[in-house]
């Protein structure tokens, strides 16, 4: 605590308990504290023991380390600026998540995937330069040009982006961004439809790619970058290959029908679905008011035999990230209590990680070679 004063503390309380909705006197009550006592550790008047402090991080769903440590400096920068709505849980997360990077970053537990050289800025009125940065981002993914892009979170890990999925709430941003190095973090609201987030990890996926520092995306921003960055995401998920496939389910299927399946294969919402269609020519004007008029329910989805599959469930990690803390700990980087926290699943306990690997006598060597025959 020398330079993270207990005022700082205190304020981390204050914001966390406004941001879960809680009054003082219901902080108390959940804890066990007086409102009094609650009242002087915001204010930095009143020192916390670990116990304490655990409690309030246990009413507020905040890890410990979050009260602690002050916030990336990307975030803290954020937070300096003027926003027109309280995106501080979107931001709350994505501060978790950037600490669990950091710490298997430092723990040496990650891989080498980057992003390689950032694309050229494109704006969204040049289609060509649209559909080329999205193609080019295709091939870093290792993806066929037309097919769909499927499992979305983990093909961006392939660059070095790794998307959690928490509920921010349908007040809150859609989805945010930050980078850490060569690597990026993405968290996605999972109180949006499937399609939507996986629009909203196209979108990071574009922030990743272009370099940007950070970005909180609330879905309805209307400045030309973002402009930009949905019209890579939507080429992105839903290639001018797929007019391939479109044709020959018109063969089969009559137009709702047929864009609906084509909807449903390409994981991407009806919205999207239309845009595309009618800036690759597949579907004239008529055709596309007409689709619009009327988006499809859960009924047409079963009647053309269709299982929608949702990416980006609530509380998904990284398949690269749990991975890396398992390894993490099982190579004495990292303790059994930090795993668990970056791997997130209540299900999981100490015993399960199993034990760490045996340290090879070279090993030793290294670290007390002097000691040793």
């Amino acid at each position: 605590m020398d330079e993270w004063t207990w005022a700082d503390v205190g304020a981390r309380v204050a914001e966390a308990r406004s941001v879960r909705g809680f009054s003082q006197e219901q902080l108390a009550e959940t804890t066990g504290m007086d409102r009094s006592a609650i009242a002087k550790i915001e204010v930095g008047g009143r020192k916390l023991n670990s116990l304490e402090l655990a409690a309030i991080g246990t009413a507020l769903d905040r890890p410990l380390s979050w009260f602690v440590t002050p916030p990336p400096p990307v975030v803290a920068s954020r937070r300096a600026q003027p926003t027109q709505r309280d995106d501080r849980a979107g931001e709350y997360e994505l501060e978790d998540c950037l600490r669990d990077l950091r710490t298997l970053v430092d723990a040496a537990a990650l891989g080498t995937a980057s992003r390689g050289e950032p694309v050229d800025p494109f704006t969204a009125d040049d289609a060509p330069a649209v559909l080329a940065a999205a193609s080019d981002a295709r091939s870093r993914l290792g993806a066929d040009p037309g097919k769909p892009l499927l499992n979305l979170a983990n093909c961006v890990e392939r660059t070095g982006l790794y998307a959690w999925s928490a509920p921010i709430g349908p007040q809150g941003v859609d989805g945010c961004y930050a980078a850490l190095g060569d690597l990026g973090v993405a968290v996605i609201n999972s109180t949006l439809d499937a399609g939507r987030r996986r629009s909203t990890l196209a979108h990071e996926f574009g922030h990743h790619i272009l370099a940007d520092a950070y970005s909180a995306d609330w879905g309805v921003d209307t400045s030309d970058h973002e402009r930009a960055i949905d019209a890579f995401a939507a080429a992105l998920l839903f290639p001018p290959g797929a007019t391939d496939r479109y044709r020959q389910l018109r063969e089969e299927h009559r137009l709702r029908p047929a864009v609906i399946v084509l909807a449903a294969e390409y994981r991407v919402s009806w919205s999207v679905a239309l845009r595309q269609l009618r800036g690759y020519e597949a579907i004239d004007s008529d055709e596309y008011r007409s689709l619009d008029r009327s988006s499809p329910t859960r009924a047409d989805y079963m009647e053309a035999g269709i299982q929608v599959v949702e990416e980006l469930p609530e509380g998904h990690v990284p398949t690269g990230v749990r991975a890396a803390a398992v390894h993490a700990y099982r190579t004495y980087k990292i303790s059994a209590t930090r795993s668990l926290e970056i791997i997130r699943d209540k299900q999981l306990h100490r015993e399960d990680l199993g034990q760490p690997h045996p340290v090879p006598l070279e090993a030793l060597r290294g670290e007390v070679g002097a000691f040793l025959p």
